[in-house]
């Protein structure tokens, strides 16, 4: 089986809003038809972070969905924004947000969440969640409150945004204990569940999760914008992520179609893993 991947496609900075929304839908499929012109796999992977509207997710889902026998993803950070007084209206708060999209594109006949949750499919079992992380000491909470958008833009009500994080790796952490006599072929999460060689930056809690056990053959994730595969205990760990237009040496305009002028830092494509 082959598979396509991608991550962090962050759509609306791509393509952004505008009131005229027959013209954003269509730039948003535009865009979905530019990315996925490279894919050969019968599975697309998306790990989440696709955009700050919903609407945009769901355009973008319903594009790529008619390339694809099927097509799973999970969130991430992202798809959890509250930007607007309209958004908090409309989903009351975060996981409102989620709720929607899990809801739209489960109405997709071959979209498939993988949200706390396991599918086979053609013998091969997928399984998958965002996989939440956790600020540990007090400069990992400095960052989070200081420096890091999430603890502004992702709000559950009833819960102060310290302890909503808390709550969303509690969450994801319970699930994963789940799956420890489960041999998975493919595990989809946001977050990396180890620290990624080829990131550029130091490592922060932020942008890794910790794990009690990796019991996966294939492991795609994002999240920290890179691109690229490495081995783990075994494990193949794969990272195709999409990120800003502003991190591409020859980026285009907003608005416009990405063309290989802008792929001599980062790739706008997909990347492929056989099974």
């Amino acid at each position: 089986m082959k598979i396509d991947y991608v991550s962090d496609v962050h759509l609306n900075h791509w393509m952004i809003w505008t009131n005229n929304q027959t013209k954003w839908e269509m730039r948003t499929r535009q865009l979905a038809n530019r990315l996925i012109e490279n894919g050969n796999g019968e599975i697309l992977i998306i790990a989440g972070d696709f955009s700050e509207w919903n609407c945009q997710s769901i355009w973008f889902l319903n594009e790529v969905a008619k390339s694809y026998e099927r097509v799973y993803f999970t969130y991430g950070n992202h798809d959890l924004y509250i930007l607007t007084k309209h958004q908090k209206k409309k989903y009351n708060d975060s996981l409102g947000r989620l709720n929607q999209l899990i809801e739209e594109a489960s109405s997709i006949p071959n979209v498939v969440p993988l949200i706390k949750s396991i599918d086979k499919y053609k013998g091969v079992l997928f399984a998958g969640d965002a996989m939440w992380y956790l600020p540990k000491s007090t400069k990992d909470w400095d960052f989070f409150f200081n420096v890091s958008n999430d603890s502004r833009h992702i709000m559950i009500n009833g819960y102060h945004n310290d302890d909503a994080a808390r709550l969303m790796w509690k969450e994801s952490q319970n699930w994963y204990d789940t799956l420890e006599a489960v041999n998975i072929d493919v595990f989809v999460s946001h977050i990396p569940p180890v620290e990624n060689p080829l990131r550029l930056f130091k490592a922060d809690p932020l942008y890794q999760t910790e794990v009690p056990f990796i019991n996966a053959k294939h492991w795609i994730c994002g999240h920290d914008h890179q691109q690229g595969s490495f081995k783990k205990e075994g494990v193949s760990f794969h990272m195709n992520c999409i990120g800003y237009p502003q991190e591409y040496d020859k980026r285009p305009r907003v608005n416009e179609i990405p063309w290989y002028k802008c792929d001599t830092i980062k790739k706008y494509e997909l990347r492929t893993i056989e099974i």
